[in-house]
């Protein structure tokens, strides 16, 4: 077993670490306001947003302004943060276990780490974030925005990139077994020791991706046309119904 194969360790149950903090809604709502105030004078007055540590859990954050703020090793649980701008925003370890995220703007935001088994991240902008380590199983990243995004060791199994543009993204040992990639942009992407057993890359665009070493085995869809743009080498294992076409 490989350290991709092994289920990453839940952020919310991690040893020594300090119980979550509760915080009441009139309490999010003054962090807000404080932080609203920061942002608009550009850090003169107010408060930069800190919810690090706190439970969240159900929240409602539609179209919140957080840019910047710092959520890290929060638990945003089933959270509703829909259109939300969290632009550099400090995501790591956080849990969002099935929070609904679609639409939300993480650009740069820092999410390594964090817990995203089954959340909506349908067309969110995930552009040059950060989520190494991120547990990412059973997300919805339809038509998401990962160009240039690090999901180095990231857990995706079973995750839905249909459509998802991870053009240069940095895939370097991610799990991406079962997970759907038909009809995603690859080009450029970087899946060097990626495992990619059973997913589904119909249509999926791999000019240029750079899949040394990367495991298609039982992947289904692939075409000789798309593995002869990808950059592979000799440990590149490609499905059985593809190796006969494939050059040596």
């Amino acid at each position: 077993m490989t350290g991709t194969d092994r289920t990453p360790v839940d952020p919310e149950f991690r040893e020594n670490r300090p119980p979550p903090q509760a915080v009441t809604v009139a309490e999010v709502e003054e962090m807000l306001g404080q932080h609203r105030e920061w942002l608009d004078s550009k850090g003169q007055t107010g408060a930069r947003a800190s919810f690090h540590r706190a439970m969240l859990s159900d929240a409602y954050l539609q179209g919140a302004d957080l840019r910047g703020a710092d959520l890290s090793q929060a638990v945003l649980q089933v959270a509703e943060l829909q259109n939300a701008n969290l632009y550099r925003a400090n995501l790591s370890q956080a849990n969002l276990q099935n929070a609904s995220l679609q639409k939300s703007k993480l650009r740069e935001a820092t999410l390594e780490g964090a817990h995203l088994i089954g959340a909506n991240l349908q067309e969110a902008d995930l552009r040059k974030a950060n989520l190494m380590r991120a547990d990412l199983r059973d997300a919805d990243l339809l038509e998401t925005r990962l160009m240039d995004a690090d999901l180095t060791t990231a857990y995706c199994r079973a995750a839905n990139f249909f459509m998802a543009d991870l053009r240069g993204a940095n895939c370097t040992e991610a799990n991406l077994q079962e997970a759907d990639l038909q009809g995603a942009d690859l080009r450029l992407t970087n899946l060097r020791l990626a495992q990619v057993q059973d997913a589904r890359l119909t249509g999926a665009e791999m000019g240029g991706a750079l899949v040394h070493a990367a495991d298609f085995l039982d992947a289904l869809g692939l075409t000789a046309r798309q593995a002869s743009e990808a950059e592979a080498d000799a440990r590149t294992r490609w499905p059985m119904y593809l190796r006969d076409q494939m050059h040596p």
